[in-house]
């Protein structure tokens, strides 16, 4: 049987603090929340089961489901989804006895919840019946090792905005249609005024960069079977050339360094004066929001290529709907995710009311036909669904511990003006070293 983890040694870290304080933090939480915890089925009624997740509109799933069934009952419970937040809570209720049965899982989250035998594996429960019905990208996230631990709900495809105004004015007349274009983009946009960057690198944006890092065909992370071990690959030829690429538009001065999502950021986006964000479906509400000023002038094009002609793309977000270990009612709360994420009219409710980018295929047919006044009229997720998500991107189990290592690193690096691809080294060694202090198998890719 594969192990992933010694349970008594998983630990992550966050400015200093493990896990295991936040869980502690935590724990009187699940007091509070124990009425919206695993309810035993009653005796002359339904089962009865608690859901978490993000979004109010999924109250609107939850009734229909419970009007159309009449076996079961569900209760759902929006959670708050801050970093260091739900994951812990989620945890320490599995812990506690008191988890819901069913919750959203963010596909990066999935390997972390695995190695906490916090998730069941539907496979069991004939998951695989409706496989064909999703994206298979989204489907091998939500599982690991031939295990299925959940149905996908959305996914978050990249591809590039871009602002077509600030192009023309820079004399260029399309976007790029590979990285090579992009680095000469970057000049004659740059060559407006000082304040003028093709786009922004934002160090501590670690899944924006690895999304980079999957599309360039880089995979950081993968299960050596035989020797039951992860294998790390962080610093691998594929990743150091997107550093490279990187570092060169950093040492130039072509791209800001300012925080996505930032004030600053905004402000660029806004004024034109920040011309691309190569980012996932959902950035287009991102850039609507924040950019008021450039109404019509934003368009989506896929992403550059390493490779010309090409359309690999990659993912930034997703999640599934996973049933959670010690529910006492697993074959029905397996019955509500497949029916939430397979009925058409609660896969409608996530598209229209929540705007899901969904990975039921047949739900998708029907998001991607609507013109976006913003964006001129643009259908843009037709360019979303034109791209190939590579294949063969695996998060790891301390998915918590790399990105707070990831992001100090890259941060350091921008800060002092020493190269990514360093930074890349020493990420790669810390890495390992994690897992290792936490009793996770490596193979010789650590050393």
């Amino acid at each position: 049987m594969w192990h992933w983890f010694r349970p008594s040694s998983r630990q992550w870290s966050r400015s200093g603090a493990t896990l295991a304080s936040l869980l502690t933090v935590l724990v009187f939480v699940v007091s509070a929340l124990a009425a919206c915890g695993t309810s035993s089925a009653q005796a002359t009624g339904p089962v009865n089961l608690t859901f978490w997740s993000f979004d109010a509109p999924e109250q609107k799933q939850v009734d229909l489901f419970n009007r159309t069934h009449s076996n079961i009952h569900v209760t759902y419970y929006r959670a708050q989804s801050g970093f260091g937040q739900y994951y812990p809570r989620v945890l320490t209720a599995v812990r506690a006895g008191n988890a819901p049965d069913v919750a959203l899982m963010e596909y990066q989250y999935i390997p972390t919840m695995v190695s906490n035998q916090a998730l069941v594996d539907i496979s069991k429960y004939g998951a695989n019946d409706v496989k064909s019905q999703f994206d298979a990208a989204a489907w091998a996230l939500s599982g690991a090792n031939g295990a299925q631990y959940g149905y996908p709900q959305d996914t978050g495809p990249m591809a590039l905005y871009y602002n077509k105004a600030t192009f023309q004015k820079a004399g260029i007349s399309s976007p790029p249609a590979t990285w090579d274009e992009f680095a000469a983009d970057a000049v004659k946009i740059h060559n407006l005024g000082k304040d003028y960057y093709i786009s922004a690198f934002p160090p501590q944006s670690t899944g924006w960069f690895q999304g980079l890092e999957w599309q360039s065909g880089a995979q950081w992370f993968a299960i050596n079977s035989g020797q039951q071990a992860w294998t790390v690959s962080v610093n691998g030829a594929a990743s150091k050339k997107v550093a490279d690429f990187w570092q060169n538009l950093l040492d130039k001065g072509l791209v800001s360094s300012v925080a996505d999502f930032s004030n600053d950021w905004n402000a660029g986006l806004d004024k034109g004066t920040i011309a691309t964000w190569p980012s996932a479906v959902w950035g287009q509400g991102v850039i609507s929001g924040n950019a008021k000023n450039q109404t019509g002038k934003w368009a989506v094009a896929t992403m550059p290529q390493w490779t010309p002609g090409g359309k690999a793309t990659a993912m930034w977000g997703g999640s599934a709907i996973s049933v959670i270990a010690g529910t006492k009612h697993p074959k029905e709360a397996d019955e509500f995710a497949r029916w939430y994420l397979t009925n058409q009219d609660s896969l409608q409710i996530g598209v229209k009311e929540i705007g899901w980018y969904p990975s039921n295929l047949q739900a998708r047919s029907t998001a991607v036909t609507s013109p976006n006044a913003y964006y001129g009229n643009q259908v843009i997720d037709q360019i979303f669904v034109s791209e190939d998500v590579q294949s063969g991107w695996l998060f790891p189990p301390n998915l918590t511990s790399v990105t707070n290592l990831q992001g100090n690193d890259f941060s350091q690096a921008v800060a002092n003006h020493t190269s990514l691809s360093a930074a890349l080294d020493n990420l790669q060694s810390q890495v390992c070293s994690d897992l290792k202090g936490n009793g996770i198998s490596v193979d010789k890719s650590c050393g």
